[in-house]
């Protein structure tokens, strides 16, 4: 599964097993396959995810949305 973030700023894309998200109708966890759906991110949270080496990367979201298909993750980041 393809995580893509994108700032203002910059771009990052990941390849990716899971990825664990906040929004203000609680938490999800996003694996392959999962159900399409456009998701606003809690602000000021964690986002975690995990590469598919296994290693866990974490990073704290001021504020975004989540477009969740079965194959990807693009998420609108702000800096």
């Amino acid at each position: 599964m393809q995580l893509i973030m994108v700032w203002p700023d910059k771009k990052v894309t990941a390849e990716i097993a899971w990825l664990e998200l906040n929004t203000p109708t609680g938490n999800y966890v996003i694996q392959p396959g999962h159900a399409p759906m456009i998701l606003a991110l809690s602000p000021r949270k964690q986002l975690i995810y995990a590469l598919k080496s296994g290693k866990e990367e974490v990073i704290m979201v001021e504020r975004g949305i989540a477009e969740i298909t079965r194959t990807n993750i693009t998420l609108l980041l702000s800096a």
